[in-house]
């Protein structure tokens, strides 16, 4: 052990990071490839170090992408990730279902009107085009329709059915950007796939030593693919925009390391229950908006549904942890009622992915903040999308010993120590 951690040492300072952002980044190496490496023959110490060696290459290939990027680091914690909407998939599907219901005029209309393009299969090694003129020649846009045989289908059509493909037109209303350069989406094909993951990270840039503020961080392409821990003190590298509310991630810079020195940019823990009420960041951050229980949900929802910001309207509870189910590919399903005994709200999911799952070291019984969004499902029930969550008061699980006796588990360090 001694020599493992001397050696995590010599890394971190070698690629000048702590000793905290290689040990995480050497689990999460582990819990990605380890399986892989077993099943190729590797013992466990050969693992640890493989996973120290790429963990290594990691921190110190970001830290160059940093300097190069002129993104800035900040130190403090995502409160609200959701899960990534891919836009390009939603579109096509929905377009692929109006397609279906629309005869030969119907669909030759969309074309007309610059939405679609269609292919349709001679079967003879080409296909028959049917699409805007205006578009396909980049000029100003002028509603019509012509045919013609092609070869060869673009990158990214959508098949309609056993004969037609169709790709959906990125844009027909702007062929020159304000600049006068040519717009690259107009009456192209639009990407089939268009991740974007809008999270919200309260934090400030290291070494400001000023007060956190919200920070709404949008991803998008490859950047989208990451999902960062909430209520994990730690930092990321961004660009600020010029409103300095909203950062953009770039794939390959905004990785999250987590970092304990960074819990110092807060006063406090993320919640403080006492008997004269509740205390902390998130109540003193979302007002109103912090819920007395699961319970509170209908009455929320109600009040607010429709109003100005409601999409992206957050709220938060406090619930109790009832059940822990393991999930097939690794991380944890956490099934989270309400603490009222006498509530008949209906329990709230929250879903830990495998790279997350070293997180999940309590058992039943653990009360646990939860952040998310309100909505409403097909059956009238009030309903809560979790997108972030902290356990405390944990209930330590229980840890079998040598002789078989089961014991609890000491108490970690961290908000509440």
């Amino acid at each position: 052990m001694t020599n493992e951690i001397e050696m995590i040492e010599r890394v971190a300072k070698s690629v000048g990071s702590s000793v905290e952002a290689v040990q995480n980044r050497l689990q999460q190496v582990l819990s990605q490839h380890g399986s892989e490496w077993v099943n190729a023959g590797k013992s466990e110490a050969d693992c640890g170090v493989l996973a120290l060696r790429v963990a290594a290459r990691q921190i110190a290939n970001e830290a160059r992408l940093l300097k190069r990027s002129g993104a800035t680091a900040y130190e403090g914690m995502f409160i609200h990730v959701p899960r990534y909407k891919d836009w390009g998939k939603i579109l096509y599907s929905k377009m692929t279902n109006t397609l279906k219901t629309l005869d030969e005029g119907g669909r030759e209309a969309l074309v007309a009107q610059g939405k679609v393009v269609l292919y349709e299969n001679n079967h003879d090694g080409t296909h028959t085009r049917t699409a805007n003129p205006s578009l396909l020649a980049k000029q100003p846009f002028v509603e019509g329709s012509e045919t013609s045989e092609v070869d060869d289908l673009p990158k990214g059509t959508v098949e309609l059915d056993a004969n037609t493909q169709f790709y959906i037109v990125w844009n027909a209303t702007t062929p020159n950007f304000p600049s006068g350069d040519a717009n690259f989406k107009y009456g192209s094909p639009r990407p089939t796939e268009e991740k974007e993951r809008t999270s919200l990270f309260l934090g400030r840039p290291v070494g400001d030593g000023g007060e956190w503020t919200p920070i709404t961080l949008k991803a998008s392409g490859k950047a989208a693919d990451d999902s960062h821990p909430t209520f994990v003190p730690g930092t990321i590298a961004f660009k600020m925009g010029r409103n300095g509310m909203t950062g953009y991630a770039k794939a390959g810079v905004s990785i999250f390391n987590p970092t304990p020195a960074a819990e110092a940019v807060f006063s406090g823990p993320p919640i403080a229950l006492a008997d004269d009420g509740v205390g902390g960041i998130i109540p003193g951050y979302l007002g109103d908006d912090f819920l007395p229980g699961l319970h509170a949900l209908p009455e929320f929802y109600d009040a607010n549904n429709g109003t100005d910001g409601w999409w992206d309207r957050l709220c938060a509870t406090v619930a109790e942890v009832i059940h822990i189910d393991p999930r097939d590919r690794g991380g944890f399903s956490l099934v989270c009622s309400d603490l009222d005994i006498t509530s008949s709200a209906p329990a709230v999911d929250v879903f830990v992915p495998a790279t997350q799952e070293n997180l999940v070291d309590f058992a039943v019984g653990t009360k646990i903040l939860l952040v998310g969004q309100s909505w409403k499902n097909r059956d009238d029930e009030y309903c809560m999308s979790v997108n972030g969550w902290w356990a405390f008061d944990e209930i330590a699980p229980a840890t079998p010993t040598d002789d078989g006796e089961v014991v609890a588990a000491g108490d970690d360090d961290g908000w509440d120590a």
